[in-house]
């Protein structure tokens, strides 16, 4: 393990170990601006910055602890804790060059996608209890859809050739300092766009936000759907599905527009099926 760790790695846990202990005390925990714009805490703000970085901290330091040589299908659950769109696009575009490897490669993504809605589930557990028993029905018919696929494809046919997913560190201070300012933006817009446009100004910001990131949105919506935050459980369950939607569709768009004929025949099906059971359960529950 000494041998795998390079100076960038050393240098990207002392950051980490900076915003997390030293930075994050000294934040204001207050809020600021008028109302309803009054959604800004420098603190919660930077504490959302330290929970996610830590997420996809985790997981490139299994990947390095455990090796991305292992198997294709290894490297795409675990690619999923750092980012599902990276593992979406790493795959996609390699398997113009292999595509003999396209159910190898299905296999990854779809483990990747699966990983994303239990990221969902941990953020919302760890920040808003009542948020997590309105939604976590559809998160996780949506991972029981994606465990199918991917022990149908597994079974069918086993991933042994070795992949290696080329993923750089996660933590950078530029990255961190950008999902805060998305964070908050999302905050701040969701919150007036709920006040001006009520429920419907809300899902339209959720929609947008999904497109680019599904963690900065779901924080957004588990902190205003808490004590003073505004918005019904509800509403921000609904908010939060049609951003994991969303940004399922971008995913499933990259893979679709870039992967090989056959990738696309292997992906398409898990996709829909996804999207489906995810959107139908909170429909009826939500």
């Amino acid at each position: 393990m000494a041998q795998r760790i390079s100076s960038e790695d050393l240098y990207a846990t002392l950051k980490f170990a900076i915003i997390s202990l030293i930075i994050l005390p000294v934040l204001p925990n207050q809020t600021y601006g008028p109302p309803p714009f009054d959604a800004f805490n420098p603190y919660k703000t930077w504490l959302m910055v330290v929970f996610i970085s830590g997420i996809s901290f985790l997981g490139y330091v299994l990947i390095k602890g455990i090796g991305g040589r292992r198997g294709i299908g290894l490297t795409g659950l675990l690619g999923g804790l750092v980012s599902s769109t990276a593992v979406t696009l790493s795959f996609s575009e390699r398997s113009q060059d292999h595509p003999e490897l396209a159910r190898p490669f299905a296999l990854a993504i779809t483990l990747a996608w699966t990983v994303m809605f239990g990221r969902v589930i941990v953020e919302v557990a760890v920040l808003n209890q009542a948020l997590l028993q309105a939604i976590w029905l559809p998160m996780v018919s949506a991972m029981a859809a994606g465990l199918a696929f991917c022990a149908f494809y597994y079974f069918a046919q086993r991933p042994d050739q070795d992949g290696d997913m080329k993923l750089a560190n996660p933590f950078e201070l530029g990255p961190a300092i950008k999902f805060g300012i998305l964070y908050a933006a999302i905050l701040i817009i969701a919150k007036a766009a709920q006040f001006y446009f009520k429920e419907a100004g809300l899902y339209a910001a959720a929609v947008v936000a999904g497109l680019a990131d599904v963690d900065a949105i779901t924080l957004s919506m588990a902190e205003l759907a808490g004590a003073g935050g505004g918005v019904a459980v509800p509403t921000a369950a609904r908010a939060v599905i049609l951003a994991v939607i969303s940004n399922t569709l971008v995913k499933g768009g990259i893979a679709l527009s870039i992967g090989t004929p056959t990738l696309r025949r292997a992906l398409l099906p898990p996709l829909l099926v996804i999207l489906a059971s995810s959107a139908v359960v909170a429909f009826f529950l939500i």
